[in-house]
């Protein structure tokens, strides 16, 4: 690399000059990919499949450059907080899995939920088991935990004929980075379709986007049963079926404000805030440190007239220029040698000399002292922790859920993990709300128990006197 080339460190605006004394070299932030308000829409007008009433969609942009749920996870993976916090959340939303339960009344009047056996609901067992439903909420919690929002395509079959009786077959969950909605219908105000494509950044070609009815996000249940034919059309008074179409894609979005075709997750003020770049500016900065900055360990200093007593006693003449070259690279060498590695530490170096009585000090041939760097290894830790404290809350995972212990009192008890832990879980109700829509679609269609119920249990730590490690917990009640 020539002299002053900066160094330009991935995804950041930043850089390291190694002729220049300054170590890290600042070109600014890296806030502008969060800008979506480009008003220009992409039209696609040769779609892969589309409905029957759709001709040419246009589709809003996600980002600057409409590539923004990509820029995101790129910066979810080069930041090893804000990965590790983003497996957690989804991890937990999963928490025992989804789990069939009845509601029941007791005796007692009072309402409780009792797991069901699939010898009692054979169909229901078997629909979730055929839709893999376990991976459909696995797919479907990571984009809710960074994106705030999630798709999932629902597929219709029919019982008999084609009059027959509408039911959800298939259930998919579509990937974030390929959606796309269309624009905002001026007379409904809603949004009529979502589009699937890989090829929507730097592409002005859309040949294989999949176009797909999107359900209404305020009520797409209700939406659904219109669609349908199963409940009357508040616009026309109507029970009849307004669309022939058997795939349809349901929004699971949590509702963030000032936001209408894409979320902005809160959890995202890490990037407009700076915390972000400043915690991935300090691994970066010690990289550039180690990289491109000398280190010695040791001076070693050799007296002028050790050489030529070392060239007489090996009788090398005064006039062989090039063989007294020769045996003092070689000795350098030997000496560095000596000197580095690790399998050297630790040996001992043994060197004579004399002592001047006139002159009053020691003539010595070698002298090797150990250099004191400025640089110690240490740098930045407590600021390291203060952005990942800050990420974290951010993010809302105590960094002792994750095994951090940031702060001066760095060790909690396992009673205050427990409760850390049971108040993290209580936050994840709505996303595993959301998460569990579908099957509830699917209860709705498919004519399945009014009291059938889906529901994802807890996993509740209990003390080692219970001679277990873990409980399975439905709101207070234990299963």
């Amino acid at each position: 690399m020539a002299k002053n080339t900066p160094e330009i460190f991935d995804f950041f605006s930043s850089a390291f000059l190694p002729g220049s004394r300054a170590a890290v070299v600042d070109y600014g932030d890296s806030i502008g990919f969060l800008d979506d308000t480009k008003s220009s829409g992409i039209t696609v007008s040769k779609p892969k499949i589309r409905p029957s009433g759709a001709k040419d969609v246009e589709f809003m942009p996600w980002g600057d450059n409409n590539n923004l749920p990509v820029e995101i996870l790129e910066k979810v993976h080069a930041n090893v907080t804000v990965a590790s916090n983003v497996e957690f959340n989804a991890s937990l939303l999963y928490g025992e899995g989804i789990m069939v339960a009845k509601k029941v009344r007791g005796a007692d009047g009072n309402i409780t939920f009792q797991e069901c056996l699939e010898s009692e609901y054979p169909d229901v067992f078997e629909w979730l088991r055929d839709n893999n439903y376990t991976r459909i909420i696995q797919e479907c919690a990571n984009d809710l935990v960074v994106f705030s929002k999630a798709y999932a395509e629902l597929i219709l079959g029919r019982t008999g004929s084609k009059s027959g009786q509408a039911k959800l077959a298939i259930v998919r969950a579509k990937e974030m980075t390929c959606s796309r909605v269309s624009r905002q219908n001026p007379k409904t105000g809603r949004i009529d379709y979502h589009g699937y494509s890989g090829k929507w950044h730097g592409s002005t070609e859309i040949d294989d986007c999949i176009v797909t009815e999107l359900l209404d996000e305020q009520s797409p249940v209700f939406d659904l049963k219109v669609r349908l034919g199963l409940k009357y059309d508040p616009e026309t008074g109507t029970k009849k079926r307004i669309t022939s179409e058997n795939r349809f894609i349901i929004p699971l979005s949590l509702p963030v404000p000032g936001r209408f075709y894409y979320n902005k997750s809160f959890w995202w003020s890490i990037f407009k805030s700076g915390w972000y770049d400043f915690a991935c500016y300090i691994p970066r900065f010690k990289r550039a440190l180690l990289k491109n900055k000398a280190t010695f360990n040791y001076t070693v200093e050799i007296h002028v007239r050790f050489w030529d007593k070392l060239f007489a006693a090996e009788g090398i003449a005064q006039d062989d220029i090039k063989k007294r070259q020769a045996r003092r690279r070689q000795f350098l060498q030997e000496m560095d040698d000596f000197l580095s590695g690790v399998d050297n530490a630790g040996k001992s170096f043994i060197s004579e000399f004399n002592y001047d009585k006139m002159k009053g000090y020691e003539e010595r041939d070698v002298i090797i002292r150990p250099v004191e760097s400025a640089q110690k290894g240490g740098e930045f830790v407590e600021d390291s922790e203060e952005a990942s404290n800050i990420i974290c809350y951010a993010m809302s995972v105590h960094p002792s859920l994750r095994g951090a212990s940031p702060g001066k009192n760095k060790n909690i008890n396992g009673t205050e993990a427990r409760e850390l832990f049971i108040i993290k879980q209580a936050m994840t109700k709505p996303l595993r709300d959301l998460l569990l829509l579908p099957a509830y679609i699917a209860k709705e269609l498919n004519g399945w128990d009014r009291d059938l119920h889906f529901v994802i249990p807890n996993i509740m730590l209990t003390t080692l006197d219970k001679n277990t490690g873990a409980e399975k917990v439905i709101g207070n009640e234990k299963v």
